[in-house]
C-alpha cells in the first residue's frame, strides 16, 4: 500500500468521529503534569474535540506524554492523527520542526495488556483494519531501510528478523490480527 493509499484508508475508517468526552492531547498533558482542576478546564478547552485532522502537529509533539493518558474515546479520536503524523514525520519535521512521538509501541505493548484492550476497546472493524495496514507499512519500510543499510555495511540481510523492531512489527500486526478475527 502507498503512503497516500494508507492516509486515505486512515481518513475513511476514522471519518466523522469525534472527541466526545474522551481525554486528548492537552488534558492529557495536564494529567501527566498533576495540574489543578482549574488548570485541567483551561487545557480542556485547548483540546480538539469535533475533528481530529484538525489536531495541530506541534500540539502532539507537546504533549507526547499524553498518549498514556488517553482513554478509549481518546484514543479513538486520536489515533487517526497519531498514524498520520508518523507517516508523514520526515516532511513534517522539515517544515514544522517536530517529531512524531513513538506510535508502535503505544499499538503493541506487552507489558499491560488489559489497559491497552481498554484503550483500543472503541475501535471498529475499519478501524482495525487501518491499525493492520499502518502496522504493515512500518514493516516494509524497516525492511526496505534494514536492506539498505546490511548492503552498505555488509551485514547478512537475514539477521533482520533478529532485530527487535522487526520482532515488535511482526507481533504488533499479530495481535492486531487476532483481533480483528474476533471482530
Amino acid at each position: 500500500m502507498t503512503k497516500e493509499n494508507l492516509i486515505a484508508t486512515i481518513h475513511n475508517a476514522f471519518k466523522g468521529v469525534k472527541l466526545e468526552d474522551g481525554i486528548s492531547f492537552w488534558e492529557g498533558q495536564g494529567l501527566d503534569d498533576y495540574a489543578s482542576e482549574e488548570m485541567m478546564q483551561k487545557l480542556r478547552q485547548k483540546d480538539e474535540r469535533e475533528n481530529w485532522d484538525k489536531i495541530p502537529y506541534t500540539d502532539i509533539a507537546l504533549c507526547n506524554s499524553s498518549l498514556s493518558f488517553f482513554d478509549a474515546k481518546g484514543m479513538r479520536f486520536c489515533l487517526p492523527k497519531l498514524l498520520i503524523f508518523d507517516i508523514l514525520e520526515n516532511k513534517i519535521h522539515k517544515e514544522e520542526g517536530v517529531y512524531a512521538p513513538e506510535v508502535v509501541f503505544m499499538l503493541w505493548s506487552d507489558w499491560n495488556k488489559a489497559y491497552c484492550e481498554e484503550r483500543f476497546s472503541l475501535l471498529n472493524k475499519a478501524q482495525i483494519k487501518a491499525v493492520i495496514h499502518f502496522l504493515e507499512y512500518k514493516l516494509g519500510e524497516f525492511v526496505i531501510d534494514y536492506k539498505k543499510v546490511a548492503e552498505e555495511k555488509g551485514w547478512n540481510f537475514g539477521t533482520m528478523t533478529q532485530h527487535y523492531e522487526y520482532i515488535a512489527l511482526n507481533k504488533a500486526i499479530a495481535y492486531w490480527r487476532q483481533k480483528l478475527s474476533n471482530f
